[in-house]
């Protein structure tokens, strides 16, 4: 779905969640079932359907555990899909649009609003080819019995633009919520991309490890820890 045509406003409501990161093109599933968050779901249906996922910072003190401390960059999203259940609650499909630096919490009653300014990805010259490599690893990390799908493979490869195929990849494969915060953070395409193809290249290392040690078999009953 186009998400070229949406300009993300200077103050966005937001969920602030724990252990939750969004990124630009990807779909995320939501439950609503806090009031606040019902409250904002309904003023956005009537306006611009568009919200931000923002990360709660972890290892926080007890005395500011209540505040729920953004990360600083978060990620402004289109509610694609929004249907309310009979207990209440409603299913939300969100859609990223982009990355987003807060500036300053104007608002948190009822709900939290965010001040932001949009952060646009830098394609610099590092980041040619990294594609290419990183497309290598995803299909050697099928071919090791790894979490990368044939679905997966055929979704990402038509994508022209190397920005969405960067993210969505980390979005699907990262499951480390500080390193996944860490990725959406840096502007640079070129870094971006390497964390990733770094964090690919250790995992299949690793299962290739785990192959060899079981003779170039794959065990079904084996748990990779």
């Amino acid at each position: 779905m186009n998400t070229e045509n949406f300009s993300i406003p200077n103050r966005i409501p937001a969920m602030t969640l724990s252990g939750v990161v969004l990124f630009p093109q990807a779909m995320m599933p939501l439950r609503i079932f806090e009031e606040r968050y019902k409250a904002m779901l309904l003023d956005r249906l009537k306006e611009d359907r568009i919200f931000a996922i923002v990360g709660e910072r972890e290892n926080v003190s007890e005395e500011e555990a209540h505040l729920e401390l953004p990360f600083g960059v978060a990620t402004a999203g289109l509610i694609r899909v929004a249907k309310e259940n009979p207990d209440g609650t409603s299913f939300v499909l969100l859609q990223g649009l982009s990355r987003v630096r807060i500036v300053s919490i104007p608002q948190e009653i009822p709900y939290r609003i965010l001040e932001v300014e949009p952060v646009e990805t830098i394609v610099d010259e590092g980041s040619f080819g990294l594609r290419d490599k990183i497309t290598l690893q995803l299909e050697r990390n099928q071919d090791l019995g790894g979490e990368v799908t044939e679905e997966m493979l055929e979704f990402l490869a038509p994508l022209d633009d190397d920005i969405a195929f960067v993210d969505l990849a980390a979005y699907t494969l990262c499951k480390h919520t500080l390193r996944k915060q860490a990725m959406l953070e840096v502007q640079n395409l070129s870094k971006r991309a390497t964390m990733l193809l770094s964090d690919l290249t250790n995992e299949n290392d690793r299962l290739d490890l785990i192959k060899q040690a079981l003779g170039g078999k794959q065990d079904d009953d084996l748990g990779f820890n």
